[in-house]
């Protein structure tokens, strides 16, 4: 089950954070969690081949893939013998200024010597991926200048695990960097119960999202010079902090365990 495998992808996420330790402001273009491939688990995954009823699954039509199969949240692709690949549908990129990236969790059957390309409208985005048995977090820009397109995931030699998908815009527009606040304190991080935001300085609203882009706690921090914000009920996993004010906002990465 997908909750089996949070201890691992936490410790992505920490990896993830100590790479990248600042954000400027994301947009989410495109998702999908294989929430809908519920059959199976990781250990177990299904041997019923779901290529041909892909869209009675995945959060939006128009996906198509060989040899998919469900593993308890997540997806198997191909098997011992024969590779597998899966590609999203259409992609909707015009109208995004800023840079883009492709994220997701990746991760091998145990011992096999998998490697995986991923492609966009037939191009090759980045080096082959060589997989480990654990889940990875991979992140990737996107070719400059696409409007629209299709991303492949494909195995070129035997199995793999694929999660988490994710496409965003990042954009500096409007937002003020990490550096450029040295006083700002955010601790602990990662992060369990509760999280801490010092030297707030004119930041009137908080806000905390998911990597989907969803918003899980939001609260008005006006006057506030250091606050104090719980996060029990959260899921462990990756969060986006957001301050705003009048004139800027500033965004951070923090995992919590």
């Amino acid at each position: 089950m997908k909750s089996s495998l949070l201890i691992t992808r936490l410790a992505s996420a920490i990896l993830l954070l100590s790479v990248i330790p600042h954000l400027s402001a994301q947009t989410v273009v495109f998702s999908e969690d294989f929430s809908g491939f519920t059959t199976g688990t990781h250990s177990t995954p299904s041997t019923y081949d779901v290529s041909g009823a892909l869209d009675t699954k995945t959060g939006a039509p128009g996906w198509t893939g060989f040899k998919v199969y469900s593993a308890g949240g997540e997806i198997k692709l191909g098997t011992s013998d024969i590779p597998g690949w899966i590609e999203t549908p259409l992609i909707d990129f015009s109208g995004c200024t800023g840079d883009l990236f492709i994220r997701f969790d990746i991760a091998r059957w145990p011992d096999d010597a998998a490697s995986v390309q991923v492609s966009l409208n037939g191009s090759a985005i980045g080096n082959t991926i060589t997989p480990t048995d654990e889940f990875q977090t991979i992140e990737m820009p996107l070719t400059e200048g696409t409007t629209a397109g299709k991303i492949k995931f494909e195995s070129l030699a035997k199995r793999f695990f694929l999660d988490n998908i994710l496409v965003v815009v990042q954009s500096v527009t409007g937002a003020q960097d990490y550096e450029l606040q040295p006083d700002l304190n955010l601790y602990p991080n990662p992060a369990g119960d509760m999280l801490n935001i010092d030297n707030i300085l004119t930041y009137n609203k908080l806000e905390i999202y998911d990597l989907y882009g969803k918003v899980v706690s939001a609260r008005d921090i006006s006057g506030a010079d250091r606050v104090t914000v719980i996060l029990t009920g959260l899921p462990p996993g990756l969060y986006i902090l957001r301050l705003v004010s009048d004139k800027s906002y500033f965004t951070m990465r923090f995992a919590r365990y």
